[in-house]
C-alpha cells in the first residue's frame, strides 16, 4: 500500500469511528454518552422552551465558554432554527458536521507534521484515531477547534511563519484558552529575542481583537465569564486527594505549580539547550494541564496529538492511560450502565464524591499524565541532553607526566 492510500485508508478509519461517536452522544438516543454540546445549548442557549432563535452569546445571554466556542454555539443553534425538524438534534447533528471539519484538518496537520520530523505515520492512527478518546470524547466538548488551530500553529511554525504561528495561537485561545498552553514551548523555542516578541504580540493581539467586540457591547457577561471560571470547583485533578474541591488552594497551587514547571522547561532551553519546538510544545502542554485544578477527560484530545509527534509513552501504556480516561466520562454518563446489562452486568457505581471509582479514575489518569510530564519528558530529555552534551566535549589531553614542581612540592 503506498503512503497515498495509507493515509487516505486512516482518514476513512476516522471517519467511521467519527459516526460511531456522533451516535454515542446522540440527544435523546443513541449510546447515551454525556456531551456538553447538547447539555450547554440546552441550559444555556435554548431555555426555557427551547425555540428559535436562540439569544446572542455575551450580548444578550451568558455562556460560560470562551468567545469563539460561545459563537459557533450560537451559529449552529442560529442555522438550526431555520430547519423544520427539532431545534436540538438539528442543532447536535449540524455541530457534528462542522467539528468534523477541524478533526479531519486536524489529521492533516499532524500528517504533515510527521512528515517533517520523520515520525511513522502509523502513530496517528493508533494514538489518537483509533482510541477510546477519539470514540467517547471528541464529542462531549469543542476542544478539537481550538487543538486544530494549535497544531496548525505549531505546524507552520516549524515552516518559518512566526508571525503567523502566532495569529494562530491567539485563534486557538479564542475557542479555548487551554488548547493554547503550545504556545510557552514555541515562544521558548524563538532564538532571536525579537521573534518572540513578535510571536507573543501577534497572540495576544488576535485575542484580544476577538474579544474587544463583545466587551464593548456587553462588559458585564464578558467580565463574568472570568469570574465564572474563577468559581469553578476542583475536576478530575490529582488535588481532590488532597484539598476539598471547593478549597481556595485551587488557586494558589496551580500558578505556584506551573511557575516551577515553566521554570524547568527555561533550564531545558537554555542551559540544555533543548530547541525542538514539538518537544517544547508538549512539555507546556501537559505542564499547564497537570497544574490546572480541572482535568476533563475531553482535555485530552488536546494531548493525543503530541502523543503522536513525540514517542513518550509506549503503545500499551498510552492505551490504559487512555481507557481510564474515557472511563471518567462514561462513569459520568447511563450508556454504560446500559451496555452492560446486555450482557447481564449490573453497574450501581455512583460517580460523585473524591473516593468513587470514576474520581479515583480521574486522580490516578491525572497523576500519570505528571508521569509522562516529569519522568518521561523532564527528566528523560535531562539526562538524554546531558549525554549529548558530554560526548561533543573534547576529551582531555593525555598527561605525559610532570616536571620538577617549582615550589619544591611533591
Amino acid at each position: 500500500m503506498s503512503r497515498r492510500d495509507s493515509f487516505d485508508a486512516t482518514l476513512v478509519t476516522a471517519v467511521v469511528l467519527y459516526l460511531v461517536s456522533v451516535w454515542l452522544h446522540f440527544p435523546y438516543g443513541g449510546g447515551h454518552i454525556y456531551s456538553d454540546i447538547v447539555s450547554v445549548f440546552q441550559t444555556r442557549e435554548c431555555l426555557p422552551s427551547c425555540v428559535s432563535p436562540v439569544p446572542i452569546p455575551y450580548v444578550q445571554s451568558f455562556i460560560e465558554y470562551p468567545v469563539g466556542t460561545a459563537f459557533f454555539i450560537y451559529a449552529m443553534g442560529y442555522l438550526a432554527g431555520l430547519l423544520p425538524g427539532n431545534l436540538v438534534n438539528d442543532y447536535y447533528l449540524l455541530s457534528c458536521v462542522f467539528l468534523l471539519i477541524p478533526t479531519l484538518l486536524m489529521i492533516r496537520e499532524l500528517r504533515i507534521i510527521a512528515l517533517l520530523r520523520g515520525t511513522k505515520q502509523t502513530r496517528l492512527l493508533w494514538f489518537f484515531i483509533v482510541t477510546p478518546t477519539f470514540l467517547f470524547t471528541l464529542l462531549v466538548n469543542w476542544y478539537v477547534i481550538g487543538a486544530f488551530f494549535s497544531i496548525l500553529a505549531i505546524r507552520v511554525y516549524l515552516q518559518g511563519k512566526n508571525r503567523t504561528s502566532g495569529v494562530l495561537m491567539g485563534v486557538s485561545a479564542v475557542f479555548n484558552l487551554v488548547s493554547a498552553a503550545p504556545a510557552l514551548g514555541l515562544l521558548l523555542s524563538q532564538k532571536k529575542l525579537r521573534d518572540g516578541v513578535v510571536f507573543c504580540a501577534c497572540t495576544l493581539a488576535t485575542f484580544a481583537l476577538a474579544n474587544a467586540p463583545v466587551y464593548l457591547l456587553n462588559p458585564a457577561n464578558w467580565m463574568k465569564f472570568w469570574s465564572y471560571q474563577y468559581g469553578w470547583v476542583i475536576e478530575d485533578s490529582w488535588m481532590l486527594l488532597f484539598v476539598s474541591n471547593e478549597s481556595m488552594l485551587r488557586h494558589l497551587i496551580p500558578p505556584i505549580l506551573f511557575f516551577g514547571l515553566a521554570c524547568t522547561l527555561v533550564v531545558l532551553r537554555f542551559r540544555l539547550k533543548e530547541v525542538d519546538p514539538v518537544k517544547l510544545a508538549l512539555l507546556s502542554m501537559f505542564a499547564f494541564i497537570f497544574s490546572t485544578y480541572v482535568y476533563t477527560p475531553q482535555m485530552n484530545v488536546l494531548i493525543l496529538p503530541f502523543f503522536v509527534l513525540i514517542p513518550i509513552s509506549s503503545y500499551p501504556e498510552f492505551l490504559v492511560f487512555d481507557v481510564l480516561n474515557a472511563y471518567v466520562i462514561l462513569g459520568f454518563s447511563t450508556g454504560l450502565p446500559m451496555f452492560l446489562a446486555l450482557f447481564g452486568l449490573n453497574y450501581n457505581v455512583s460517580p460523585w464524591g473524591p473516593l468513587s471509582p470514576v474520581q479515583l479514575a480521574g486522580i490516578i489518569r491525572s497523576f500519570w499524565l505528571g508521569k509522562f510530564l516529569i519522568y518521561d519528558g523532564v527528566l528523560a530529555e535531562w539526562k538524554a541532553q546531558r549525554l549529548r552534551l558530554l560526548a561533543t566535549r573534547p576529551s582531555p589531553s593525555p598527561k605525559l607526566g610532570r616536571g620538577p614542581d617549582p615550589l619544591g612540592q611533591a
